[in-house]
């Protein structure tokens, strides 16, 4: 960098939760430097309502979990995207939006989040370990019903688990937000919802986490 004089930083973010990662799969280096690639792919699912999850940091595994709950408890093909960067996705977005302002009658292109997500069906859901604002960056971009979850609240210590739970971020949260959203554009019923608070042991009249 200082040779070069490349006005650039690089952080590393390191955590101490512990797992063997399964590595990128091939041609999604592109994906990977523009902020988001699809990890897991659903094929052949038929008819089935499909949602688009899309999972950031240490909550990825927690969106891959919900995709494999959807399948198994509700019939739900849920495919997976690996967001490895909200800031640099806005980045590309505003550049885009610069763009058609200052080029009219240009033929339109699409930002990296729209030729992502725009080829394929059902609302989207993302989950950040951050607070919901991050994964809000990129809403002006996101082709159709999006729903964000994040950790809105004061620091807590506590388990992992615990701490998922409590604010909304865990693999039954994710998988509610899910179900949610695919009731509000009519693919399922509502009766799901609460079928599945009730499966997975969530009050619905639990407090808000950012109110304590």
């Amino acid at each position: 960098m200082l040779e070069s004089q490349d006005d650039v930083f690089y952080y590393i973010t390191v955590t101490n939760e512990n797992y063997v990662p399964s590595g990128p799969a091939r041609g999604v280096r592109d994906g990977i430097l523009r902020g988001l690639y699809r990890l897991r792919e659903v094929a052949g699912s038929g008819n089935a309502p499909r949602v688009q999850l899309l999972g950031a940091g240490a909550l990825l595994r927690e969106a891959l979990a919900a995709s494999e709950v959807l399948e198994r408890d509700w019939g739900v093909a849920a495919e997976v995207w690996s967001v490895t960067s909200f800031t640099e996705l806005r980045r590309d977005g505003l550049n885009v939006e610069r763009h058609h302002r200052w080029h009219p009658d240009a033929e339109p292109i699409q930002s990296w989040i729209e030729q992502c997500l725009a080829p394929t069906t059902g609302p989207i859901v993302a989950v950040s370990d951050y607070l919901r604002a991050v994964p809000d960056l990129i809403r002006a971009w996101v082709p159709r019903c999006y729903v964000t979850l994040g950790t809105d609240g004061y620091g807590r210590s506590d388990t992992r688990a615990a701490l998922r739970r409590f604010f909304e971020v865990d693999r039954h949260h994710i998988a509610i937000a899910a179900l949610q959203a695919l009731a509000d554009e009519g693919m399922i019923d509502r009766s799901q919802i609460t079928q599945a608070m009730a499966r997975y042991g969530i009050a619905p009249d639990q407090p808000n986490p950012w109110d304590f």
